[in-house]
């Protein structure tokens, strides 16, 4: 398919393209539903056993399957056709929330169940979003990168805007069985969205697919190779580990510490959304992802996410969900912008592995973690320590990247990674170039590969 080699100007400038139009709107349904489920599976836990703690493994059991095996999920989606996985990811998470129904509305929900249901959801998950993120390259080109990371941040949050809303209605009014039931129906819009795109034929077939050993190691060395992502996902990865658990805390704040019950929690999240929806559409008029704006994001993210622990009404609170929900989504956006334009298309699949177990993969630990602080400790010390964590991940880098190191400097200097010596101007605080080298000698051959 035919690239432009400029993007257009507008932050909706990707919904020009048809095939990307109707995966962005007909995906905004599927995201709604999800994000009532969301809601209602947190809160169903917590009527159910009234512990942190288990709130916190529910949570942490959707992201363990990425931890374990994320970087397989990658291979999968470079070695076959990342239309036809989306269609059966999408059909598994049907058949995910229907179980969830059949569960609830028959009175089986026992707790172990929901566990195992929680880690299923996780292993289709592994697969399913480096497929995603790389199938949204090949519907827009590379010029359209940013444009269409930042719009399918905008659908999640869009999603996280509306579907908290509704869930907390409807869960007081039909139950949390029914809650489950519409999601899986809602998955019902994105695979006819799906089969409406007009399939596209592979150019990596044969001897140039990734193998399967060593392949997932493969994009962790492509990784370990540009200093810029590796900072870019150090801070990335700690705060989303650790500041990121908003279902554990919100649900806490919600029960134990202003007693809103689940209407009050619907409208927490529709704050957190709010914010994070502006943020998004902020940061995708930005003209070029900058780390610095990683930096930034996360330092200002874990100080509004601080002062939200210290809000001492529930009025307060929200108001202060607006601001950590805006910065949360400027560092994600910018994250997702940078990693993306800086993959070559032969590791794209491997390489968003790597950002997805960096993004989620450590939830299994995170979740436990701020669940139990937060029951032994006091639900504002959870957020509080996660919120530092972010801040603390972000000066460290900040002064890692602004003093440099021997690894950058030999990175910056060898002639098989730059063609030519960069400015003084241009460091890793400096926005990225799109025109730098981007084939180390590590990374295998692209003759064969299909050019997105």
């Amino acid at each position: 398919m035919a690239v432009t080699s400029t993007a257009p100007a507008g932050v909706f400038a990707a919904l020009r393209v048809r095939d990307y139009r109707i995966y962005w709107s007909t995906g905004l349904v599927s995201n709604i539903g999800s994000a009532m489920q969301g809601v209602a599976l947190d809160w169903f836990v917590l009527t159910l056993t009234h512990s942190g703690t288990a709130l916190g493994w529910v949570v942490g059991l959707q992201f363990a399957p990425v931890l374990m095996f994320g970087l397989w999920g990658g291979v999968m989606a470079d070695r076959y056709d990342r239309r036809t996985l989306l269609l059966w990811t999408q059909a598994l998470y049907a058949v995910q929330a229907l179980l969830l129904t059949v569960m609830v509305l028959f009175g089986h929900a026992a707790l172990w169940l929901l566990y195992v249901l929680s880690f299923a959801l996780g292993c289709v998950f592994t697969v399913e979003n480096p497929a995603r993120l790389s199938f949204v390259t090949e519907l827009v080109g590379r010029a359209l990168i940013p444009k269409a990371a930042g719009l399918n941040i905008l659908s999640l949050n869009a999603a996280r805007l509306i579907g908290p809303a509704i869930a907390g209605v409807l869960i007081g009014a039909i139950g949390t069985g029914w809650v489950f039931a519409l999601n899986a129906l809602s998955f019902t819009v994105v695979l006819a969205g799906l089969l409406a795109i007009r399939p596209r034929a592979r150019q990596t077939v044969g001897p140039s697919r990734p193998p399967w050993t060593g392949a997932g190691a493969e994009g962790l060395r492509y990784v370990a190779a540009r200093p810029e992502l590796v900072g870019v996902f150090t801070v990335f990865g700690l705060a989303a580990t650790f500041a990121v658990n908003f279902p554990t805390t919100l649900t806490l704040f919600a029960g134990r510490v202003f007693d809103v019950g689940s209407r009050g929690l619907g409208f927490m999240n529709t704050a957190l959304a709010v914010g994070t929806v502006a943020g998004t559409v902020v940061a995708t008029r930005g003209v070029t992802p900058r780390v610095r704006t990683v930096v930034v994001g996360a330092l200002l993210f874990g100080g509004f996410e601080a002062l939200a622990a210290l809000m001492p009404t529930y009025p307060a609170f929200l108001a202060l969900l607006l601001p950590t929900g805006f910065t949360l989504m400027t560092l994600n956006t910018a994250v997702s912008a940078f990693v993306q334009s800086e993959v070559s298309d032969a590791m794209r699949g491997r390489v968003m592995s790597v950002y997805t177990v960096i993004s989620m993969g450590g939830s299994p630990v995170g979740g436990p973690v701020i669940g139990w602080i937060s029951q032994h400790a006091g639900v504002r010390w959870g957020l509080a320590v996660g919120a530092m964590t972010a801040v603390v991940s972000a000066v460290a880098v900040a002064l890692w990247l602004t003093r440099g190191s021997p690894a950058r400097r030999l990175a910056r200097d060898a002639p098989s990674r730059r063609n030519a010596e960069l400015p003084p101007q241009q460091g890793l605080l400096a926005a990225p170039s799109d025109e730098r080298d981007r084939t180390p000698a590590s990374e295998p051959s692209t003759g064969g590969a299909r050019q997105d």
